[in-house]
């Protein structure tokens, strides 16, 4: 098959794209510069020029490829910060790529995530635990009971934007023509790179020691980039039309990970206790350093429940808050995946962490250091990469 992938130089993209080569089939991907170009050359990948964020330039692109399946894993989050606005951009690329598709076998696989299923519930877990025929968006009182204490246009900014991410969910697997899947990967981790576990890694190191919200009772379910990307290859490959799928193998609770953090860097087992306020000051501390941002920090506190709209520098800390437990039973059933790789605690601790951790778009963000009384700040300074998985 001829597969043209979005994000093809992003963590996901970059992973599903190879994996789609290596199974043998003609891989291109959307490429907006002569950098990313060069980039998926070197790897074997044909670029296609055009922009996920300029519709026209899209629908342009995936016109002229004409391909037989699209897998779109970029998301404008990642470069504008997650809110009802950029999903909404998502939706209209998602518009853009089908408008450009016109035979009834072509498909396009569209890129959600766990946090559709997002709950908080102030560092405890939750006992409920969604499959692929979940109903979403989750109202505002399951996924910000009054028990977990958020601020109120926390809880309101984040249910918009979920509405949203679902309604771009409908719009692919509703489109009465092509074959549309969605897939929701749970807590991405391998190869040194992830979301979440760079931003618990260089707090870790500002701070002196791993934090969670409240007891760290948190869950989230997780997968390994590998076998994330042989789904992707199997939903390309054989997936119904009209499906959901769910990127996930197990749970792993935030303290089980700070825990695996600590140990990363040569500490105990000792974690911090931190409260929503402190975990939504994340992104600015470990985005800017912990020098810069402590003033920025304290105008967030100081705000929170009055009149502060959640800047894109929040994401971090409203990801790493949320329980997001999955089932994949249906997924692992339908396609025959069989993912493996259960090892979250060890690649962190002892694996593929150990050496420095890569970004969403594969740049090295924290380089492994002792941590001491030295701190060590992000290589990038991009205070902008914000997507919720």
């Amino acid at each position: 098959m001829k597969v043209l992938v979005t994000g093809a130089t992003g963590y996901i993209g970059s992973a599903a794209a190879d994996a789609l080569l290596k199974r043998g089939h003609r891989v291109l991907g959307l490429a907006r510069s002569d950098h990313a170009s060069t980039t998926l050359r070197d790897r074997g990948i044909e670029p296609a020029i055009g922009d996920f964020g300029d519709p026209a330039s899209l629908r342009a692109a995936v016109s002229a490829a004409d391909v037989d399946a699209v897998v779109s894993a970029a998301s404008l989050g990642a470069s504008a910060g997650d809110s009802a606005a950029t999903f909404a951009r998502d939706r209209d690329a998602v518009r853009a790529i089908q408008s450009a598709l016109s035979r009834p076998d072509q498909a396009l696989v569209f890129t959600s995530g766990s946090a559709v299923f997002g709950t908080f519930n102030d560092g405890e877990t939750s006992d409920t635990v969604y499959d692929e025929d979940g109903l979403v968006p989750l109202p505002r009182s399951t996924l910000a009971p009054a028990s977990a204490a958020v601020p109120p246009i926390i809880a309101t900014g984040f249910a918009d934007a979920m509405r949203a991410r679902v309604e771009t969910e409908q719009a692919v697997l509703g489109h009465p023509r092509l074959r549309g899947i969605v897939i929701r990967p749970g807590l991405v981790y391998g190869h040194g790179g992830s979301y979440d576990i760079p931003a618990l890694i260089a707090r870790a190191r500002a701070r002196g020691r791993a934090g969670h919200l409240g007891r760290g009772a948190t869950t989230q379910s997780y997968v390994h980039i590998d076998d994330l990307a042989e789904l992707y290859c199997l939903a390309v490959e054989r997936a119904p039309s009209h499906t959901i799928l769910h990127g996930i193998i197990a749970d792993i609770t935030q303290c089980q990970l700070a825990q695996a953090v600590n140990q990363l860097l040569g500490l105990d087992e000792r974690t911090e206790n931190l409260t929503l306020t402190q975990m939504l000051e994340m992104s600015a501390i470990e985005r800017l350093g912990l020098a810069v941002a402590r003033p920025l920090a304290s105008r967030l506190h100081q705000t929170l429940n009055a009149t502060f709209t959640p800047s894109p520098s929040v994401g971090f800390g409203i990801s790493l808050s949320l329980n997001k437990r999955l089932s994949s039973e249906k997924t692992r059933c339908l396609l025959g995946w069989a993912p493996t790789r259960t090892d979250v605690l060890s690649d962190i601790a002892t694996g593929s962490y150990s050496n420095g951790v890569t970004g969403d778009h594969g740049e090295t963000l924290y380089p492994q250091k002792p941590v001491g009384r030295t701190r060590w700040w992000p290589t990038t300074t991009n205070t902008s990469s914000v997507r919720v998985p």
